[in-house]
C-alpha cells in the first residue's frame, strides 16, 4: 500500500463552515494525522519498549488510544468496527485508530447540533454531557500520541517529523 493510501497522509482540507461538528471533526483530522506520523515505521518488536517499569508499553499505548477512539464512536453513534483479534500486532492496531479517527471526522461533520448535544460518554459507570468527550478522550488521545513520540526518541528510534501545523508528511513520504 502506497504511503498516500494510507489515511491522513496529509491533514485534510478544512471545512467551508465553522460548526460544533466542523470543529470535532478537524479534531479527530488533527489525531488521526499526529497518530498516523508518530506510528509510521513502528513494527512488532517495538510494542515491549516502555521508558519506564511504571509506564504502558508501546503497544498498551497505541491499544489504548484505539479503545479512547473506539469508546468515543460508540457513544456518539458513529459506525461501529468488529473487535481486533488480541493481541492485536501493530499494523492492526495502527490501521484501526486511523480508520477510527476517519470515521469519527466524518461523523462528526455531518452530525447536527440536537446529535453532538445529545451525545454522552460513560466513564467509569457514569455518563457524562458531550463536553466530556473533548476534555476526556479526545485529548487524552493527544497526550498518549505525545508519549509515542518521546518514548520513540527515548528508544534511539525518532520518527521523521510531520508539519503539524499545515498538516504536511515529513520531507521524503
Amino acid at each position: 500500500m502506497s504511503a498516500e493510501a494510507v489515511p491522513f497522509h496529509t491533514i485534510p482540507e478544512p471545512p467551508a463552515s465553522v460548526t460544533a461538528g466542523t470543529i470535532l471533526g478537524r479534531l479527530a483530522d488533527g489525531i488521526g494525522f499526529r497518530f498516523r506520523w508518530a506510528s509510521e515505521g513502528l513494527k512488532d518488536s517495538d510494542m515491549a519498549y516502555k521508558p519506564a517499569p511504571d509506564c504502558m508499553s508501546m503497544g498498551e499505548q497505541l491499544d489504548h488510544i484505539c479503545d479512547l477512539l473506539a469508546t468515543v464512536s460508540k457513544n456518539v453513534g458513529a459506525p461501529q468496527r468488529p473487535p481486533l483479534p488480541q493481541p492485536a500486532a501493530c499494523a492492526q492496531l495502527r490501521a484501526r485508530v486511523l480508520d477510527l479517527s476517519a470515521d469519527l471526522s466524518a461523523w462528526f461533520k455531518r452530525a447536527s447540533e440536537e446529535e453532538l448535544a445529545s451525545s454522552t460518554v460513560k466513564s467509569r459507570g457514569d455518563a457524562r454531557l458531550f463536553w466530556n468527550m473533548i476534555n476526556g478522550p479526545l485529548a487524552d488521545c493527544l497526550t498518549h500520541i505525545g508519549q509515542i513520540l518521546s518514548w520513540r526518541r527515548l528508544a534511539g528510534a525518532p520518527p521523521a517529523a510531520a508539519d503539524v501545523f499545515r498538516g504536511l508528511p515529513p520531507k521524503g513520504f
